[in-house]
């Protein structure tokens, strides 16, 4: 749901502040549990109608009664709430996991495309993954090119996603689309698009 004239400032408050961690830190820093649902509670701490709503997951967490909900993306369910934890302990052990893999990989040397490549190939899978669970009520979309970001600047690429739109439509939408059934090869396709790389 986009947020009012008057909050959008704070949104993109928000993520300018993500996007410096994301700068400062990317290359060095591998990410860890909780650190997106700090990057949510900045970018949403000023403008949620009740103050739990920003940083934390879905979920049947009794202490925040509005998050037990479930949600579906353009008739499409996300994870069940009270699957969200769990399944986000997951995804950020499987981040780092793919992080070292990848920082293995291209330890090696390799032509510039193919790096490219497996760099995209990371950032549509990690993205992909996030918005198939959307554990947070709203948001998910911005938290998720930050996640592409992330993924760009710690390779050595700029940051695909520099504009606080409310949601990229044509490709990107049927990219994310794609990606709540399961299927991460349209957001590869994109991102490698929007690179501009072969």
């Amino acid at each position: 749901m986009p947020e009012s004239a008057q909050n959008i400032h704070k949104v993109v408050d928000g993520l300018f502040a993500v996007q410096r961690f994301i700068n400062r830190r990317a290359e060095t820093y591998v990410l860890q549990h909780g650190d997106v649902k700090e990057w949510h509670r900045q970018l949403f701490k000023d403008v949620v109608p009740l103050a739990y709503y920003a940083g934390n997951y879905r979920g049947d967490d009794p202490r925040f009664p509005c998050l037990r909900e479930n949600v579906n993306v353009g008739g499409l369910p996300g994870a069940r709430f009270e699957e969200v934890p769990t399944l986000m302990r997951k995804f950020s052990e499987e981040l780092r996991g793919q992080i070292r893999d990848l920082s293995e990989y291209l330890s090696n040397p390799r032509s510039p495309v193919d790096r490219a490549r497996a760099v995209m190939m990371l950032a549509a899978y990690l993205a992909g993954s996030f918005v198939k669970i959307h554990p947070f009520l709203n948001g998910n979309g911005r938290i998720s090119r930050m996640l592409i970001n992330y993924v760009c600047r710690r390779y050595g690429y700029g940051a695909l996603f520099s504009t606080p739109q409310t949601r990229p439509v044509g490709e990107y939408e049927t990219a994310s689309a794609a990606c709540m059934q399961g299927h991460y090869d349209p957001m590869y396709r994109f991102l490698v698009k929007a690179m501009g790389s072969p």
